[in-house]
């Protein structure tokens, strides 16, 4: 069934309401002679007029579900339903109900009704407030299942105009409450002229107005629990995936109230966080993940950190002779298979890639990210990437081998650059003793050095299958002092 048919069958209870208020009135008044006019009647009005009208106020509508106009040109007519088809069924039961007055008083030529229509004018006005309100409770939960169906089939979210939750407590407090109690205050001590004159005793008129108030009072709780729960219910589930890690989830917005800027906040909540993890993610691409987090923890500040840390620099050995077989997209493909094999054994120890320099590599242990087992990680890390490198065949046909330096010390960590562009690096003698280092191993044929001051930190926290092999008090350029070196290698047991 199409949006517009279930609109339509929905205003249709406003004649269904209708006919069992006649019915019912016929019944307990034992006047079913004029059922023969009533019947037609209401069919002519309240199914016939009524639905042309609907038709009338849901066209923009149904011009935007058949995809002739945008959504921006439908959302005011959206926003509308529930109050102008209320409106209309309520415009239509009084026109009915003033038209069967006179044809009442033309039926009883010797009846003097002209001093008793403002009260039947009255009663009239306030059957009809009655089923407005239901019709609009009605169309207002209707226009809940048109939201979602138009999110989930479009897309399109219809943002809530404002209206608030107490106007709607009100609206089913004087349906429910104070309305089914001012006609029957009204019956009982004002209307009982009228309904002498139609021919009903006051018993009759009281079981008659608490059938119909009983059914329409009802029909109304039930819609206005309907609409109520409704977008709750909707917004729960959306955070319930939202929880579960879908952030592409949406809540539909449902309600024009309160519930509905929730949901439109909600939805505003969860762009904003795609849009933080997307930079995030795009910024740790460029600087370290740790980095770009605590960058945007701190809106873009970096404090500089002083903490002993452990350094761990690598060099592709021989790169620039396998670089001359390549053409430039093939290095480029090479240095990326071979950055993206290292930097996954790095993470798994905790390390952090601090830069690429060429084919070199920076990576830092106990900055930014804190790790009390910095130098036995770095360690570990430097022989998982020989072996890595050992069982990996890269895209050029060939393996490849790297030299690795590690040295623990001291360090500055920070942004350093201008005002426009900073740039995350560590700094301090550690550092270049670590380069230093790899670059010894062309010396003695090594592929992993260390410091003593690496060692002296990581032996307790490595297992007995590491071996250190000194490589004697070696000068440094740019260190005073003598560095003890060693070779670090790892045997397996078969």
């Amino acid at each position: 069934m199409t949006l517009r048919a279930r609109y339509l069958l929905y205003m249709l209870g406003v004649s269904l309401v209708h006919l069992f208020a006649f019915l019912s009135f016929m019944l307990i008044s034992g006047k079913m002679d004029r059922l023969l006019f009533a019947i037609p009647v209401n069919l002519l009005v309240l199914v016939g007029v009524n639905l042309l009208g609907a038709v009338v106020i849901f066209a923009p509508i149904q011009k935007f579900l058949s995809g002739n106009i945008p959504i921006e040109k439908a959302t005011k007519r959206i926003h509308q339903l529930s109050w102008m088809s209320s409106a209309w069924a309520g415009f239509l039961v009084f026109c009915l109900s003033f038209t069967a007055f006179f044809g009442f008083n033309v039926l009883c030529p010797t009846c003097n009704l002209a001093d008793m229509a403002p009260l039947y004018i009255s009663m009239i006005i306030i059957f009809c407030t009655f089923v407005s309100m239901f019709i609009f409770f009605m169309i207002d939960d209707f226009a809940a299942v048109l939201k979602a169906e138009i999110f989930e089939e479009f897309g399109e979210l219809i943002a809530p105009t404002g209206a608030s939750l107490r106007r709607k407590f009100v609206a089913a407090f004087i349906a429910i409450g104070i309305a089914p109690g001012l006609l029957m205050f009204l019956e009982i001590f004002v209307f009982s002229d009228i309904r002498k004159l139609q021919g009903i005793t006051s018993e009759q008129a009281f079981t008659f107005d608490l059938l119909i108030i009983t059914v329409i009072a009802g029909a109304s709780f039930y819609f206005i629990q309907k609409n109520l729960s409704r977008p709750v219910e909707s917004l729960l589930n959306s955070m319930r995936e939202v929880g579960r890690g879908n952030l592409d989830t949406r809540a539909a917005i449902l309600t024009d109230d309160e519930i509905g800027k929730l949901a439109n906040n909600f939805n505003q909540m969860i762009e904003q966080v795609k849009d933080r993890d997307f930079i995030k993610e795009t910024f740790g691409r460029y600087v370290p993940e740790s980095v770009a987090s605590a960058i945007l923890e701190n809106k873009g500040e970096f404090k500089a950190q002083h903490r002993l840390a452990t350094i761990l620099y690598t060099d592709i050995q021989s790169f620039t002779t396998i670089c001359e077989s390549l053409s430039p997209d093939g290095v480029v493909n090479l240095l990326n298979e071979y950055f993206s094999l290292l930097v996954d054994v790095i993470n798994k120890r905790g390390g952090v890639v601090n830069q690429f320099q060429g084919d070199a590599m920076l990576v830092t242990f106990n900055v930014p990210v804190a790790n009390a087992n910095h130098a036995a990680d770095a360690v570990q890390t430097a022989i998982d990437i020989q072996h890595a490198l050992a069982d990996h065949i890269f895209c050029h046909g060939e393996k490849m081998v790297t030299r690795i330096g590690v040295n623990t010390g001291n360090v500055v960590a920070g942004s350093v650059g201008a005002n426009e562009r900073l740039n995350y690096t560590v700094h301090g003698d550690a550092v270049n003793v670590a380069a230093r280092l790899e670059g010894l191993n062309k010396e003695f044929g090594s592929l992993v050095l260390i410091s003593e001051e690496t060692r002296d930190h990581a032996e307790s926290g490595l297992g007995s299958d590491v071996h250190y092999e000194a490589k004697g008090e070696l000068l440094i350029r740019g260190k005073s002092e003598a560095v003890k070196v060693y070779e670090v290698t790892q045997t397996f047991n078969e």
